[in-house]
């Protein structure tokens, strides 16, 4: 902390961080930091002092011995290292850190970045904290080569957080000039359905990139726990259901965007059947690599299914939204719920009932809200 930069952005960014996260690390702390340190067995009558200790580790054992344990634990670090940079952003752009554009040009390039990954190195205390109780956990028992990887994981994460963040401050006076759209991109065409599609390129990739990642983490650890049981039809529907569920946040925001910016689409002469066939289309774009998986991995028959449960999941959980109370925190408790009930008729056999009534469904509530605000 040589440099008085340091110790001013140690009080606006990393004070602030801890400040508006308390509630996600606190919530990290009680449900995984814990069972990770040290997981209490219920009944250790019956087992020796030796398998009790190993029980206890298995969580973090699990992270340092198998690919797709440690595979879980990095996505779990890389989640927090974009929510924090996501912050630290978000911060940069308010007026009271203008000044950092003209405090930074005192220091040079590799003095800023020395800066910055101070400033993230602490903000990565949690994490830092269970990749040194993971690496001595794993040499104590042998394992050697996640943990061996661990100390490079973090290492780069904060340091392309602070390469980021440097980037971030050298370019503060040219904020506003600058495009997050790709050039080629400009001239694409742009259907109505597809403007949320352009939102996302534009200023919500990260949203994207974490609902992606967690949709293709969720493929492949039910893909690998239920290897035995794929011939069993209900397996890649309840997959194809999950992977929608990491998708609320997006289906969220696009309600959001077309309230916020697209009011006055309610004015066009669109009918709910058309409207409803833009929403298909949008679904089918934003779920591409999902469906794209889908068709090589099952039959033609299996696929097209799997595809009409998603489809008609996604169109219920996006028209729900015109008739549940605003606020993300009740439309997620809600759409939870909702999944919980899904997974349950698809258990018992009801996928085309479910199918039908999804479509059916999400129709009537679109037919419904395009009226009323026709009439309003």
């Amino acid at each position: 902390m040589r440099y008085p930069l340091t110790r001013v952005l140690l009080k606006m960014v990393v004070v602030g961080f801890y400040r508006v996260h308390t509630g996600l690390i606190l919530t990290l702390f009680l449900f995984f930091f814990i069972n990770f340190f040290y997981t209490s067995v219920l009944n250790q009558t019956h087992l020796t002092k030796d398998q009790i200790t190993l029980n206890a580790l298995k969580l973090v054992l699990t992270s340092v011995s198998d690919p797709v344990g440690m595979l879980l634990l990095f996505v779990i670090w890389l989640f927090y290292t974009l929510k924090s940079s996501k912050y630290v952003a978000s911060q940069l752009k308010l007026a009271s850190y203008q000044f950092l554009f003209y405090s930074s040009n005192a220091l040079s390039r590799s003095k800023l970045v020395q800066t910055w990954f101070i400033v993230q190195l602490i903000i990565s205390i949690p994490i830092i904290t269970l990749g040194l109780f993971a690496v001595t956990i794993g040499v104590i028992f042998d394992h050697y080569l996640i943990p061996f990887l661990i100390p490079f994981y973090l290492l780069a994460l904060i340091f392309g957080n602070a390469l980021y963040f440097t980037h971030l401050v050298n370019n503060l006076a040219n904020e506003d000039q600058k495009a997050n759209v790709p050039q080629f991109i400009r001239h694409w065409p742009k259907p109505f359905f597809s403007l949320f599609l352009y939102e996302i390129i534009d200023s919500r990739k990260l949203t994207y990139g974490v609902t992606k990642l967690i949709s293709g983490l969720i493929i492949s650890l039910i893909y690998v726990l239920f290897l035995d049981l794929q011939p069993d039809i209900r397996i890649p529907e309840l997959l194809i259901l999950s992977v929608i569920l990491t998708h609320m946040v997006l289906i969220y925001q696009a309600n959001e965007f077309d309230l916020t910016y697209l009011r006055f689409a309610r004015n066009f002469p669109y009918s709910p059947s058309r409207l409803y066939c833009q929403f298909i289309l949008f679904f089918l774009l934003l779920l591409v690599p999902e469906f794209v998986w889908v068709f090589l991995v099952y039959d033609p028959i299996t696929s097209t299914t799997i595809l009409l449960l998603g489809l008609s999941t996604a169109l219920l959980f996006r028209t729900l939204l015109y008739g549940l109370a605003t606020g993300m925190s009740n439309y997620l408790r809600f759409i939870f719920c909702l999944f919980l009930v899904l997974s349950l008729a698809i258990l018992f056999g009801g996928l085309w009932v479910l199918i039908v009534t999804n479509l059916i469904s999400s129709f009537c509530l679109l037919y419904f809200h395009r009226s009323k605000s026709l009439d309003s």
